[in-house]
């Protein structure tokens, strides 16, 4: 009787919680609304996804009635661009940052506390607070810089995607 039990037991795996399921397409376009002021569309989405930019790591598009899963971090790296959208960054622009900081930088994508995004809306260089360097990703224009806080972005949207798994 015993293994039995415990061979039940072992069967049934526990049922994650929302968040550790992922964020649906509308769960990431409800957040940035909210924390952005921008409607994001599910055209964009699949336009991002499909282009190779942001890829739902969780789950990717599978047929109809199999929703996306999106996690945490492919939220902040969609937050990313579109605060980086409302500032004057093109996609294009955004598709050469993210694709030098996964070849040359990976520790700005797995510690974004770290650092600060510095851009004048062509150019976009990263500046570690705690080494205190500095790397340019892209051409410098001369222009007056502006700092977007790559880290209180992330940090921000790690709290909201909690809130809004705790809602549902």
């Amino acid at each position: 009787m015993k293994k039995r039990a415990e061979n039940t037991a072992k069967e049934k795996p526990e049922t994650p919680g929302r968040l550790q399921a992922g964020l649906k397409s509308k769960d990431v376009i409800q957040l940035i609304e909210a924390l952005e002021g921008v409607k994001l569309d599910f055209d964009h989405l699949y336009y991002y996804e499909h282009t190779g930019l942001i890829v739902p790591s969780l789950r990717s598009s599978k047929g109809r009635g199999v929703p996306k899963l999106y996690s945490t971090e492919d939220f902040i790296v969609l937050r990313w661009l579109v605060s980086l959208q409302k500032n004057g960054i093109a996609v294009s622009r955004f598709r050469e940052v993210l694709t030098f900081l996964k070849q040359k930088m990976p520790e700005v994508l797995k510690q974004p506390q770290n650092w600060v995004l510095i851009t004048d809306g062509k150019t976009v260089q990263f500046f570690d607070k705690v080494s205190s360097r500095a790397f340019d990703v892209l051409k410098d224009t001369g222009q007056y810089l502006f700092f977007f806080p790559i880290g209180k972005v992330a940090d921000e949207s790690r709290k909201a995607v909690k809130k809004f798994g705790r809602k549902k």
